[in-house]
Protein backbone atom coordinates (compact mmCIF):
# COMPACT_ATOMS: atom_id res chain seq x y z
CA UNK A 1 0.00 0.00 0.00
CA UNK A 2 2.86 2.39 0.79
CA UNK A 3 4.33 1.78 -2.68
CA UNK A 4 0.91 2.31 -4.29
CA UNK A 5 0.44 5.64 -2.52
CA UNK A 6 3.95 6.86 -3.29
CA UNK A 7 3.58 6.13 -7.00
CA UNK A 8 -0.07 6.66 -7.87
CA UNK A 9 -1.09 9.57 -5.64
CA UNK A 10 1.53 12.07 -6.91
CA UNK A 11 0.54 11.38 -10.53
CA UNK A 12 -3.16 11.64 -9.63
CA UNK A 13 -2.68 14.98 -7.90
CA UNK A 14 -0.67 16.33 -10.84
CA UNK A 15 -3.37 15.29 -13.29
CA UNK A 16 -5.98 16.98 -11.07
CA UNK A 17 -3.93 20.18 -10.97
CA UNK A 18 -3.57 20.10 -14.75
CA UNK A 19 -7.30 19.57 -15.17
CA UNK A 20 -8.04 22.56 -12.92
CA UNK A 21 -5.61 24.68 -14.93
CA UNK A 22 -7.27 23.65 -18.18
CA UNK A 23 -10.70 24.38 -16.70
CA UNK A 24 -9.59 27.90 -15.78
CA UNK A 25 -8.53 28.82 -19.31
CA UNK A 26 -11.27 26.95 -21.17
CA UNK A 27 -13.94 29.71 -21.10
CA UNK A 28 -11.57 32.02 -23.01
CA UNK A 29 -10.79 29.30 -25.55
CA UNK A 30 -14.43 28.31 -25.92
CA UNK A 31 -15.26 31.91 -26.84
CA UNK A 32 -13.04 31.62 -29.90
CA UNK A 33 -14.52 31.36 -33.36
CA UNK A 34 -15.30 27.71 -34.04
CA UNK A 35 -15.27 25.65 -37.22
CA UNK A 36 -18.95 24.69 -37.12
CA UNK A 37 -20.77 25.63 -40.30
CA UNK A 38 -17.60 25.81 -42.38
CA UNK A 39 -17.07 23.45 -45.32
CA UNK A 40 -15.38 20.28 -44.11
CA UNK A 41 -16.18 20.91 -40.44
CA UNK A 42 -16.84 17.18 -39.99
CA UNK A 43 -13.12 16.56 -40.54
CA UNK A 44 -12.31 18.58 -37.40
CA UNK A 45 -14.10 16.20 -34.99
CA UNK A 46 -10.98 14.10 -34.51
CA UNK A 47 -9.80 10.52 -34.90
CA UNK A 48 -9.05 8.18 -32.00
CA UNK A 49 -10.24 8.64 -28.42
CA UNK A 50 -6.62 8.83 -27.34
CA UNK A 51 -5.82 11.96 -29.36
CA UNK A 52 -9.21 13.52 -28.57
CA UNK A 53 -8.63 13.02 -24.83
CA UNK A 54 -5.38 14.97 -25.29
CA UNK A 55 -7.32 17.99 -26.52
CA UNK A 56 -6.87 17.04 -30.19
CA UNK A 57 -3.22 18.05 -29.81
CA UNK A 58 -1.44 15.28 -31.69
CA UNK A 59 0.45 16.77 -34.66
CA UNK A 60 3.71 16.70 -32.66
CA UNK A 61 3.35 13.06 -31.58
CA UNK A 62 1.26 11.28 -34.24
CA UNK A 63 2.57 7.84 -33.28
CA UNK A 64 -0.42 5.61 -34.00
CA UNK A 65 -2.70 4.88 -36.97
CA UNK A 66 -4.56 8.20 -36.48
CA UNK A 67 -1.42 9.92 -37.81
CA UNK A 68 -3.19 9.49 -41.16
CA UNK A 69 -5.61 12.13 -39.84
CA UNK A 70 -3.48 14.35 -37.57
CA UNK A 71 -0.11 14.37 -39.37
CA UNK A 72 0.74 11.76 -42.03
CA UNK A 73 4.46 12.30 -41.38
CA UNK A 74 3.90 10.34 -38.15
CA UNK A 75 2.98 7.14 -39.99
CA UNK A 76 6.63 5.89 -39.95
CA UNK A 77 6.45 6.11 -36.14
CA UNK A 78 4.15 3.09 -36.04
CA UNK A 79 5.95 0.17 -34.41
CA UNK A 80 3.31 -2.39 -35.41
CA UNK A 81 0.57 -2.74 -37.96
CA UNK A 82 -2.58 -1.32 -36.43
CA UNK A 83 -6.31 -1.26 -37.06
CA UNK A 84 -8.65 1.11 -35.20
CA UNK A 85 -12.40 1.63 -34.94
CA UNK A 86 -13.95 4.68 -33.28
CA UNK A 87 -17.56 5.55 -32.52
CA UNK A 88 -18.97 8.82 -31.20
CA UNK A 89 -22.64 9.49 -30.44
CA UNK A 90 -23.45 13.13 -31.12
CA UNK A 91 -26.50 15.21 -30.21
CA UNK A 92 -29.86 14.78 -32.00
CA UNK A 93 -29.15 11.18 -32.94
CA UNK A 94 -26.09 12.01 -35.02
CA UNK A 95 -23.08 9.68 -35.07
CA UNK A 96 -19.46 9.86 -36.14
CA UNK A 97 -17.17 6.94 -36.99
CA UNK A 98 -13.53 6.50 -37.90
CA UNK A 99 -11.95 3.32 -39.24
CA UNK A 100 -8.20 3.25 -39.88
CA UNK A 101 -5.50 0.77 -40.78
CA UNK A 102 -1.73 1.23 -40.92
CA UNK A 103 0.65 -1.28 -42.53
CA UNK A 104 4.44 -1.16 -42.26
CA UNK A 105 6.66 -1.96 -45.24
CA UNK A 106 10.26 -2.59 -44.15
CA UNK A 107 12.83 -0.17 -45.59
CA UNK A 108 10.08 1.67 -47.54
CA UNK A 109 7.54 3.36 -45.28
CA UNK A 110 4.07 2.99 -43.79
CA UNK A 111 0.77 2.95 -45.67
CA UNK A 112 -2.42 4.19 -44.03
CA UNK A 113 -6.05 3.78 -45.09
CA UNK A 114 -8.98 5.38 -43.30
CA UNK A 115 -12.71 6.05 -43.49
CA UNK A 116 -14.45 8.98 -41.80
CA UNK A 117 -18.26 9.04 -41.64
CA UNK A 118 -20.71 11.58 -40.19
CA UNK A 119 -24.37 10.55 -40.20
CA UNK A 120 -26.78 13.30 -39.29
CA UNK A 121 -30.26 12.16 -38.31
CA UNK A 122 -33.21 12.68 -40.60
CA UNK A 123 -34.77 16.15 -40.57
CA UNK A 124 -38.16 17.40 -41.65
CA UNK A 125 -38.37 18.71 -45.18
CA UNK A 126 -40.48 21.79 -45.95
CA UNK A 127 -41.29 23.55 -49.20
CA UNK A 128 -41.47 27.29 -49.90
CA UNK A 129 -44.95 27.34 -48.35
CA UNK A 130 -43.62 25.83 -45.12
CA UNK A 131 -45.49 22.63 -45.80
CA UNK A 132 -44.05 19.29 -44.67
CA UNK A 133 -42.41 17.23 -47.36
CA UNK A 134 -40.28 14.08 -47.22
CA UNK A 135 -37.66 13.90 -44.49
CA UNK A 136 -34.02 13.96 -45.54
CA UNK A 137 -30.60 13.10 -44.15
CA UNK A 138 -27.25 14.82 -44.46
CA UNK A 139 -24.26 12.48 -44.68
CA UNK A 140 -20.54 13.17 -44.99
CA UNK A 141 -18.06 10.51 -46.01
CA UNK A 142 -14.29 10.70 -46.39
CA UNK A 143 -11.83 8.12 -47.65
CA UNK A 144 -8.20 8.71 -46.65
CA UNK A 145 -5.16 7.14 -48.28
CA UNK A 146 -1.79 8.13 -46.83
CA UNK A 147 1.87 7.21 -46.90
CA UNK A 148 4.78 8.28 -44.73
CA UNK A 149 8.51 7.54 -44.85
CA UNK A 150 11.75 8.51 -43.11
CA UNK A 151 13.71 11.05 -45.16
CA UNK A 152 16.60 11.04 -42.66
CA UNK A 153 16.93 9.43 -39.21
CA UNK A 154 15.53 12.64 -37.72
CA UNK A 155 13.04 13.74 -40.40
CA UNK A 156 9.98 12.02 -41.81
CA UNK A 157 7.45 13.21 -44.36
CA UNK A 158 4.01 12.04 -45.42
CA UNK A 159 0.87 12.85 -47.32
CA UNK A 160 -2.81 11.94 -47.23
CA UNK A 161 -5.02 11.88 -50.32
CA UNK A 162 -8.72 12.44 -49.54
CA UNK A 163 -11.93 11.64 -51.38
CA UNK A 164 -14.85 13.51 -49.82
CA UNK A 165 -18.53 12.92 -50.51
CA UNK A 166 -21.58 14.76 -49.17
CA UNK A 167 -25.17 13.67 -49.69
CA UNK A 168 -28.22 15.78 -48.83
CA UNK A 169 -31.72 14.86 -49.99
CA UNK A 170 -31.34 13.85 -53.65
CA UNK A 171 -28.17 15.91 -54.06
CA UNK A 172 -24.66 14.49 -53.91
CA UNK A 173 -21.20 15.93 -54.52
CA UNK A 174 -17.65 14.58 -54.45
CA UNK A 175 -14.33 16.39 -54.10
CA UNK A 176 -10.65 15.50 -53.85
CA UNK A 177 -7.97 16.91 -51.59
CA UNK A 178 -4.62 16.26 -49.96
CA UNK A 179 -2.70 16.94 -46.72
CA UNK A 180 1.09 17.16 -46.44
CA UNK A 181 3.02 16.78 -43.18
CA UNK A 182 6.53 16.86 -41.73
CA UNK A 183 7.86 15.51 -38.43
CA UNK A 184 11.32 16.46 -37.16
CA UNK A 185 13.00 14.80 -34.17
CA UNK A 186 16.06 16.91 -33.25
CA UNK A 187 16.38 15.16 -29.86
CA UNK A 188 15.14 11.88 -28.44
CA UNK A 189 12.56 13.67 -26.25
CA UNK A 190 11.46 16.35 -28.73
CA UNK A 191 9.27 16.18 -31.84
CA UNK A 192 8.33 19.11 -34.08
CA UNK A 193 5.36 18.50 -36.37
CA UNK A 194 3.89 20.53 -39.21
CA UNK A 195 0.74 19.56 -41.09
CA UNK A 196 -0.91 21.40 -43.99
CA UNK A 197 -4.49 20.14 -44.05
CA UNK A 198 -6.32 20.69 -47.34
CA UNK A 199 -3.18 21.94 -49.03
CA UNK A 200 -5.03 20.63 -52.05
CA UNK A 201 -8.53 21.73 -51.02
CA UNK A 202 -11.59 19.55 -51.76
CA UNK A 203 -14.45 21.38 -53.48
CA UNK A 204 -18.02 20.03 -53.14
CA UNK A 205 -20.91 21.11 -55.39
CA UNK A 206 -24.36 19.95 -54.30
CA UNK A 207 -26.52 22.17 -56.51
CA UNK A 208 -24.99 25.26 -58.07
CA UNK A 209 -22.43 26.88 -55.80
CA UNK A 210 -19.25 24.99 -54.92
CA UNK A 211 -18.01 24.87 -51.33
CA UNK A 212 -14.23 24.80 -51.02
CA UNK A 213 -12.65 23.43 -47.87
CA UNK A 214 -10.31 25.95 -46.15
CA UNK A 215 -6.63 25.18 -45.71
CA UNK A 216 -5.59 24.62 -42.11
CA UNK A 217 -1.98 24.79 -40.90
CA UNK A 218 -1.05 23.01 -37.65
CA UNK A 219 2.29 23.26 -35.85
CA UNK A 220 2.84 20.84 -32.98
CA UNK A 221 5.50 20.29 -30.33
CA UNK A 222 5.64 16.81 -28.81
CA UNK A 223 7.63 15.99 -25.67
CA UNK A 224 8.46 12.49 -24.41
CA UNK A 225 9.93 11.82 -20.95
CA UNK A 226 10.68 9.02 -18.46
CA UNK A 227 10.86 6.17 -20.94
CA UNK A 228 7.61 7.21 -22.66
CA UNK A 229 5.72 7.27 -19.35
CA UNK A 230 4.93 10.95 -19.90
CA UNK A 231 3.98 12.52 -23.23
CA UNK A 232 2.87 16.08 -23.90
CA UNK A 233 1.75 17.83 -27.05
CA UNK A 234 1.01 21.49 -27.69
CA UNK A 235 -0.42 22.48 -31.08
CA UNK A 236 -1.36 25.78 -32.66
CA UNK A 237 -3.83 25.72 -35.54
CA UNK A 238 -4.49 28.44 -38.12
CA UNK A 239 -7.53 28.25 -40.39
CA UNK A 240 -6.68 30.38 -43.41
CA UNK A 241 -10.30 31.59 -43.61
CA UNK A 242 -10.19 32.88 -40.02
CA UNK A 243 -8.07 35.43 -38.21
CA UNK A 244 -7.53 33.55 -34.98
CA UNK A 245 -4.73 31.18 -34.07
CA UNK A 246 -6.15 28.39 -31.91
CA UNK A 247 -4.00 26.68 -29.26
CA UNK A 248 -4.66 23.21 -27.93
CA UNK A 249 -2.70 20.97 -25.61
CA UNK A 250 -2.74 17.62 -23.91
CA UNK A 251 -0.86 15.23 -21.66
CA UNK A 252 -0.65 11.44 -21.47
CA UNK A 253 0.69 9.65 -18.39
CA UNK A 254 1.36 6.02 -17.46
CA UNK A 255 1.02 6.59 -13.70
CA UNK A 256 1.70 3.07 -12.37
CA UNK A 257 5.20 1.76 -13.24
CA UNK A 258 4.23 -1.87 -12.67
CA UNK A 259 1.19 -1.50 -14.95
CA UNK A 260 2.42 0.30 -18.10
CA UNK A 261 -0.71 -0.75 -20.00
CA UNK A 262 -2.82 1.72 -17.99
CA UNK A 263 -2.85 5.29 -19.32
CA UNK A 264 -4.62 8.49 -18.24
CA UNK A 265 -4.97 11.66 -20.32
CA UNK A 266 -6.26 15.23 -20.25
CA UNK A 267 -6.40 18.05 -22.77
CA UNK A 268 -8.17 21.17 -23.95
CA UNK A 269 -8.93 22.82 -27.29
CA UNK A 270 -11.20 25.66 -28.44
CA UNK A 271 -14.39 23.58 -28.14
CA UNK A 272 -14.11 21.47 -24.99
CA UNK A 273 -12.08 20.06 -22.13
CA UNK A 274 -11.33 16.35 -22.38
CA UNK A 275 -10.17 13.68 -19.96
CA UNK A 276 -9.70 10.03 -20.75
CA UNK A 277 -8.01 6.72 -20.11
CA UNK A 278 -6.73 3.69 -22.00
CA UNK A 279 -5.95 0.05 -21.30
CA UNK A 280 -3.96 -2.40 -23.44
CA UNK A 281 -4.01 -6.19 -23.32
CA UNK A 282 -2.60 -8.75 -25.77
CA UNK A 283 -2.37 -6.24 -28.60
CA UNK A 284 -5.83 -4.75 -28.02
CA UNK A 285 -6.19 -1.20 -26.71
CA UNK A 286 -9.43 0.35 -25.51
CA UNK A 287 -9.41 4.15 -25.25
CA UNK A 288 -12.10 6.42 -23.82
CA UNK A 289 -12.48 10.20 -23.84
CA UNK A 290 -15.02 12.33 -22.00
CA UNK A 291 -15.57 15.82 -23.38
CA UNK A 292 -16.93 18.67 -21.26
CA UNK A 293 -18.81 21.03 -23.55
CA UNK A 294 -20.94 24.04 -22.69
CA UNK A 295 -24.16 22.10 -23.31
CA UNK A 296 -23.48 18.45 -22.47
CA UNK A 297 -20.95 15.67 -21.96
CA UNK A 298 -19.60 13.89 -25.03
CA UNK A 299 -18.40 10.26 -24.93
CA UNK A 300 -15.85 8.91 -27.42
CA UNK A 301 -14.64 5.32 -27.58
CA UNK A 302 -12.07 3.68 -29.85
CA UNK A 303 -10.72 0.14 -30.03
CA UNK A 304 -7.45 -0.76 -31.74
CA UNK A 305 -5.46 -3.91 -32.38
CA UNK A 306 -1.70 -3.97 -33.05
CA UNK A 307 0.15 -6.88 -34.61
CA UNK A 308 3.30 -7.76 -36.56
CA UNK A 309 5.51 -4.88 -37.56
CA UNK A 310 8.37 -3.88 -35.27
CA UNK A 311 8.60 -4.91 -31.64
CA UNK A 312 11.23 -3.82 -29.13
CA UNK A 313 10.56 -5.21 -25.70
CA UNK A 314 12.29 -6.69 -22.66
CA UNK A 315 10.63 -8.15 -19.58
CA UNK A 316 11.64 -10.42 -16.74
CA UNK A 317 10.16 -13.83 -15.96
CA UNK A 318 9.51 -14.07 -13.11
CA UNK A 319 9.12 -10.36 -12.39
CA UNK A 320 10.01 -11.01 -8.75
CA UNK A 321 12.82 -13.33 -7.57
CA UNK A 322 15.45 -13.82 -4.89
CA UNK A 323 19.13 -14.75 -5.45
CA UNK A 324 18.93 -16.73 -2.19
CA UNK A 325 15.39 -18.09 -2.60
CA UNK A 326 13.64 -20.75 -4.64
CA UNK A 327 13.53 -18.64 -7.82
CA UNK A 328 17.19 -17.66 -7.92
CA UNK A 329 17.20 -15.96 -11.35
CA UNK A 330 14.98 -13.90 -13.61
CA UNK A 331 15.07 -14.60 -17.34
CA UNK A 332 14.93 -11.29 -19.24
CA UNK A 333 13.17 -12.12 -22.50
CA UNK A 334 13.93 -9.84 -25.47
CA UNK A 335 12.04 -9.13 -28.69
CA UNK A 336 13.81 -6.92 -31.24
CA UNK A 337 12.06 -6.84 -34.60
CA UNK A 338 13.18 -3.46 -35.95
CA UNK A 339 12.84 -1.52 -39.20
CA UNK A 340 16.56 -1.60 -39.93
CA UNK A 341 19.22 -4.10 -38.93
CA UNK A 342 20.49 -3.72 -35.36
CA UNK A 343 24.07 -2.47 -35.13
CA UNK A 344 24.62 -2.16 -31.35
CA UNK A 345 22.45 -3.09 -28.36
CA UNK A 346 22.70 -2.46 -24.63
CA UNK A 347 20.61 -3.65 -21.70
CA UNK A 348 21.03 -1.73 -18.43
CA UNK A 349 19.71 -2.69 -15.01
CA UNK A 350 19.23 0.32 -12.72
CA UNK A 351 18.51 0.31 -9.00
CA UNK A 352 16.05 2.58 -7.14
CA UNK A 353 18.81 5.16 -6.55
CA UNK A 354 19.34 5.46 -10.32
CA UNK A 355 22.72 3.70 -10.29
CA UNK A 356 23.74 1.19 -12.95
CA UNK A 357 24.18 -2.23 -11.31
CA UNK A 358 24.48 -4.46 -14.39
CA UNK A 359 25.17 -3.87 -18.06
CA UNK A 360 24.95 -6.20 -21.04
CA UNK A 361 25.85 -5.14 -24.58
CA UNK A 362 26.94 -6.41 -27.95
CA UNK A 363 26.98 -5.95 -31.70
CA UNK A 364 24.25 -7.12 -34.03
CA UNK A 365 20.86 -8.32 -32.82
CA UNK A 366 20.50 -8.98 -29.07
CA UNK A 367 19.91 -12.53 -27.81
CA UNK A 368 16.34 -13.67 -27.23
CA UNK A 369 16.97 -13.84 -23.49
CA UNK A 370 19.46 -12.93 -20.76
CA UNK A 371 19.63 -14.65 -17.37
CA UNK A 372 20.08 -12.23 -14.45
CA UNK A 373 21.11 -13.76 -11.13
CA UNK A 374 20.82 -10.60 -9.02
CA UNK A 375 24.38 -10.92 -7.75
CA UNK A 376 27.17 -8.39 -7.40
CA UNK A 377 30.53 -9.04 -9.09
CA UNK A 378 31.75 -10.52 -5.80
CA UNK A 379 28.72 -12.87 -5.80
CA UNK A 380 27.01 -10.95 -2.98
CA UNK A 381 23.21 -10.74 -3.45
CA UNK A 382 21.96 -7.31 -4.46
CA UNK A 383 19.67 -5.47 -2.01
CA UNK A 384 15.91 -5.98 -2.12
CA UNK A 385 14.05 -3.45 -4.21
CA UNK A 386 12.68 -2.61 -7.64
CA UNK A 387 15.10 -2.54 -10.59
CA UNK A 388 14.55 -0.95 -13.99
CA UNK A 389 15.39 -2.86 -17.17
CA UNK A 390 16.32 -0.55 -20.05
CA UNK A 391 16.89 -1.99 -23.52
CA UNK A 392 18.39 0.35 -26.14
CA UNK A 393 19.43 -0.37 -29.71
CA UNK A 394 21.09 1.60 -32.48
CA UNK A 395 20.16 0.47 -35.98
CA UNK A 396 22.03 0.57 -39.27
CA UNK A 397 20.35 3.88 -40.16
CA UNK A 398 21.89 5.52 -37.08
CA UNK A 399 18.58 5.78 -35.20
CA UNK A 400 18.36 4.96 -31.50
CA UNK A 401 15.35 3.07 -30.16
CA UNK A 402 14.39 2.37 -26.56
CA UNK A 403 12.07 -0.38 -25.41
CA UNK A 404 9.34 0.47 -22.88
CA UNK A 405 10.77 0.45 -19.38
CA UNK A 406 10.38 -2.87 -17.54
CA UNK A 407 10.80 -3.65 -13.84
CA UNK A 408 12.12 -6.61 -11.88
CA UNK A 409 11.85 -6.94 -8.12
CA UNK A 410 14.37 -8.64 -5.84
CA UNK A 411 12.52 -9.84 -2.75
CA UNK A 412 14.51 -11.94 -0.29
CA UNK A 413 13.02 -10.78 3.01
CA UNK A 414 9.70 -12.46 3.86
CA UNK A 415 6.75 -10.05 4.25
CA UNK A 416 5.38 -9.77 7.79
CA UNK A 417 2.86 -12.47 8.58
CA UNK A 418 4.05 -14.84 5.83
CA UNK A 419 5.62 -18.11 6.86
CA UNK A 420 8.25 -20.04 4.87
CA UNK A 421 5.66 -22.74 4.27
CA UNK A 422 3.34 -20.22 2.61
CA UNK A 423 6.20 -18.98 0.43
CA UNK A 424 6.97 -22.54 -0.74
CA UNK A 425 3.32 -23.06 -1.70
Amino acid sequence: MRYFKSVVFPWTSRMLMLFCLLASVWPQLAAAEGDAGQPGAFLTYGAGARAIAMGRAFAGLADDVTALYWNPAGLPSLRQNQVMLQHVSLIDGNSYQYLGYGHIFSYIGTLGVGLVMLNQGEAEGRNTYNELTESFANRHFGMLLGFGADVTPQLSAGGTFKIINQTMMSLSGTGFGADVGLLYRPMSFLNLGLNFQNLLAPSITLKEEAEKYPMNMIFGVGLIFFGERLKLDVDVSKNMDQDQVKPRGGVEVRPIPDYPDVTVRAGVDDTEINVGAGYSYLGFTLDYALGFQTEELMHKVSLSYSFGGFVLEAHGEPASFSPVGINKVSVIKIQSQTKFQVRIWTLDIINEAGALVKKYSGEGSPPDHIVWDGLEDNLTPMPDGNYKVLLTIEDAAGMTHKAPEARIQILSVLPLGVSPVEMLE
